[in-house]
C-alpha cells in the first residue's frame, strides 16, 4: 500500500478546499484519516488503492457494511466508478483533491481537478504478458515460489529466462521477501490477486487470440477434450457452483479452428454465442479452467449474479490458498 497517495491527496484537498487532514497508518484496513471541516473532526477508516476497477466495487461495498465511516483514497478513480461509488454513498478522495463525502448533515462534492499522472512500474516484468502467466501459476500454488527456477518455468509454461525477471519484479513491488538466496515468503497475496485480475483484463486477455463460434444444441452436451479445451467464465462458474445459469459462453483451448469445428460441431460466426480464447496455462484436470481464472472472468464481465457467483468461488476455492 502506497501511503504517499494519502499524503498527496491531503495536500491537494487542503489547497482545493482548505480542509485539513491528519493521517494515521495504525487502524483498521490501511489506516485512519481525520478531516477537520468547519472546526469539527470527522474520522474515516481508509482503503488505499492506486486505481479502482469495477471488480473491486464488491469488496468496497463489503468494507462499507463493516465500517460506516469508510473512505476510499485512490490515485485515480475513473468517472464511471466514481458515479457508482456516489450511488452507493461510499466516500472517496482522489490524489488530485477531488472528493465525495455525504455524512449526516455534511455534503462535499468536488470534481474539478484534473487526474494526476499515475506512476507505472516501468520495466517490472512481473506484470507483462509472460509475467502474468507465471503469477497465475504462483497464485494457485503458494509454495511454488520456492521451486527451482527451471521447475517454475516448466510448470508455468514459460521460458526459463523469464523467471529471474519475474521474481525480481515481485521483490521490487514487495509481494515476496527473501529469507535467503533460495527462499522467499509471500506478502499480501490478496492484493496481488486483485492486481493480477486488473492486469490480466488489460494486458494478457486482449492478446489471447479471439474467435467466436455458433453452437448447435446445448453447451452441456459438448464433450470437451479437457487436456486441450475447457470451459471458462459463466459456464465454468455454473459447473463449479450450480448457481449461475450462463448467458455468455467462453472456452479456453489449445485446439485449432479445424479441431473445434470437427470435434464439437462449432461453426465460425463473428456473432456466435461462444467466445474462444487461447489456453495460456498447463491444464491439470477437469472440464473448467482453474477457479482463479473463472473468478477473474466473472468479475471482469460484471453484473450482480456474476459477482455473487464469484464470491462463492472465492470463498470455496481461492481464499483458502491466499
Amino acid at each position: 500500500m502506497d501511503h504517499k497517495i494519502v499524503e498527496i491527496a491531503i495536500e491537494n484537498l487542503t489547497q482545493t478546499t482548505g480542509i485539513q487532514g491528519i493521517w494515521n497508518e495504525n487502524g483498521p484496513l490501511d489506516g485512519v484519516l481525520k478531516l477537520i471541516i468547519n472546526n469539527q473532526k470527522y474520522s474515516f477508516v481508509v482503503e488505499v488503492k492506486q486505481e479502482v476497477r469495477t471488480h473491486q466495487l464488491n469488496q468496497l461495498e463489503e468494507y462499507h457494511r463493516l465500517y460506516d465511516n469508510l473512505m476510499l483514497v485512490a490515485n485515480h478513480i475513473f468517472p464511471k466508478i466514481k458515479e457508482e461509488l456516489r450511488q452507493k454513498e461510499i466516500p472517496y478522495l482522489e490524489a488530485n483533491g477531488n472528493i465525495y463525502l455525504k455524512k449526516e448533515n455534511l455534503f462535499l462534492f468536488v470534481d474539478t481537478q484534473k487526474p494526476m499522472a499515475i506512476e507505472k512500474n516501468r520495466g517490472n516484468r512481473a506484470f507483462t504478458k509472460t509475467g502474468l502467466k507465471v503469477l497465475f501459476y504462483l497464485l494457485q500454488h503458494k509454495n511454488a515460489i520456492n521451486l527451482t527456477q527451471r521447475e517454475l518455468a516448466e510448470n508455468a509454461d514459460v521460458g526459463l529466462g523469464n523467471i529471474p525477471q519475474v521474481l525480481n519484479g515481485l521483490r521490487q513491488t514487495g509481494y515476496i521477501i527473501p529469507l535467503n538466496n533460495k527462499t522467499y515468503v509471500w506478502e499480501n497475496r490478496k492484493n496481488l490477486l486483485e492486481r493480477w485480475i486488473a492486469e490480466y483484463g488489460t494486458v494478457l486477455r486482449p492478446k489471447l487470440k479471439k474467435e467466436r463460434y455458433k453452437l448447435r444444441g446445448d453447451w452441456r452436451e459438448i464433450k470437451l477434450d479437457t487436456n486441450k479445451t475447457t470451459w471458462g467464465g459463466e459456464p465454468a462458474a455454473d459447473l463449479l457452483t450450480n448457481y449461475l445459469r450462463p448467458e455468455k459462453l467462453l472456452i479456453y483451448t489449445r485446439e485449432n479452428r479445424m479441431d473445434l469445428i470437427k470435434n464439437y460441431r462449432l461453426t465460425p460466426d463473428k456473432n456466435g454465442e461462444i467466445e474462444v480464447l487461447e489456453m495460456f496455462w498447463k491444464q491439470e484436470k477437469g472440464e473448467t479452467a482453474p477457479p482463479l481464472l473463472v473468478y477473474a472472468d466473472l468479475l471482469l464481465e460484471g453484473g450482480k449474479r456474476n459477482k455473487e457467483t464469484a464470491e462463492k468461488i472465492y470463498n470455496e476455492y481461492i481464499e483458502p490458498n491466499l
